[in-house]
């Protein structure tokens, strides 16, 4: 699953049912980080090494039913094993792509 930030500063969860993946994708340019910023309040929160730590609170509210929050529950508990949750916190870390940042690179 990836919580994918649009060009248009809309967030949503997607593909939500791969328990077995999880990153921030963000199509926004980086130009847009005060917006950025506050669009993601109480989503994410971005850090300087490349991740972001996302929020159990928030992810929870994306769909209430049982099986999906089982699903949700195993894939914190995977997390877990790896150092990847703040529990203090209640965020999962994920990985963070730009893919604006990719496209710019490959072109000449």
């Amino acid at each position: 699953m990836f919580v994918h930030v649009r060009r248009d500063l809309e967030v949503a969860l997607k593909e939500k049912q791969d328990f077995k993946h999880f990153k921030l994708v963000i199509d926004a340019s980086r130009a847009d980080a005060a917006r950025l910023g506050a669009v993601l309040s109480g989503v994410a929160t971005l850090t300087d090494d490349g991740h972001a730590w996302v929020s159990e609170d928030w992810l929870r509210r994306q769909d209430s039913a049982a099986p999906w929050q089982d699903g949700l529950t195993a894939m914190i508990a995977v997390a877990a094993k790896y150092g990847w949750i703040d529990a203090q916190a209640k965020t999962i870390r994920a990985h963070v792509e730009w893919p604006d940042d990719a496209q710019a690179k490959s072109e000449p």
